[in-house]
């Protein structure tokens, strides 16, 4: 009876040795010994030592100073443990405080979204940061980049709260393009206005007004007076509202001319996008 209990504990430790010889000989390969590695308690994942220790533990959030375009602001909460970032959430709320996954129709996927849907999306983000443990080396994934960058923003804020165990949640400056389209007039043409903002600071602002339909567009029309009366006229007044940093209207309330109103038009729906998250 001794004898078979010392057979099946010598077979056990054999079954370890290999078991433990073969977990070496794959990081062998791999390469993974070149640095030590240490185990994640909380996951039971494995991560580079030279990531750990750096972070103070506890639950960090961050979010963007304004609305997108699209009509959504992003805030991210990440949970430090160990050191290491173990739980990451992204909500995109709109102005209807409801979250972007709630919301029915084509905010949930889209034609040239590389991945299946934004539940994929996030996934494929959160997997990305918690495996490289560095914003840095999440890729913004084609079809979605203006969420990829708010992600990898707002990650590098939080890991800079958490190197210094601040856990005050805050707002930051991102990077924003709007695009603006007016009502059509009687001839068909809308008013087209790009506005993009760093942080607070308005950097380059555009206008135009084009038909859709077939893409016609005053500021390239190939009638000479009235190109360059147009674009003579909004190059002005978009240098000065640059200048000035003001997105009100330079003309007044009863101004008559089609254009001038479908400009006024675009900023007020440019004021009205542009509102504090």
């Amino acid at each position: 009876m001794m004898q078979k209990n010392e057979s099946k504990k010598y077979i056990g430790l054999r079954l370890v040795i290999i078991f433990l010889v073969s977990g070496l000989l794959s990081l062998l390969l791999t390469g993974c010994v070149e640095k030590e590695l240490i185990n994640d308690p909380a996951t039971g994942s494995i991560f580079s030592a030279d990531i750990s220790g750096a972070l103070i533990d506890g639950q960090y959030s961050a979010s963007t100073k304004y609305y997108d375009t699209r009509g959504y602001g992003q805030q991210l909460n990440i949970l430090i443990k160990n050191g290491l970032i173990t739980r990451v959430t992204l909500n995109e709320i709109d102005k209807n405080k409801s979250d972007r996954l709630s919301v029915e129709g084509s905010d949930k996927t889209w034609p040239n979204l590389a991945v299946a849907n934004l539940s994929a999306l996030y996934l494929r983000l959160y997997s990305e940061l918690l495996m490289s443990q560095n914003p840095d080396e999440t890729d913004a994934i084609s079809g979605a980049t203006q969420t990829s960058e708010k992600f990898i923003s707002l990650s590098k804020a939080i890991l800079d709260l958490a190197s210094k165990g601040d856990h005050e949640p805050i707002k930051i400056d991102t990077l924003d393009t709007y695009s603006i389209t007016s009502n059509p007039d009687h001839d068909g043409y809308q008013g087209f206005l790009q506005a993009t903002f760093n942080g607070s600071t308005l950097v380059s602002l555009s206008y135009d007004e084009i038909i859709t339909e077939d893409g016609k567009s005053k500021r390239k029309s190939t009638d000479p007076p009235a190109n360059t009366d147009f674009n003579a006229l909004f190059d002005t007044i978009t240098k000065t509202a640059l200048s000035s940093q003001s997105l009100e209207s330079p003309f007044p309330a009863n101004e008559a001319s089609p254009e001038k109103v479908k400009y006024g038009e675009c900023l007020r729906l440019l004021r009205e996008a542009r509102a504090p998250f």
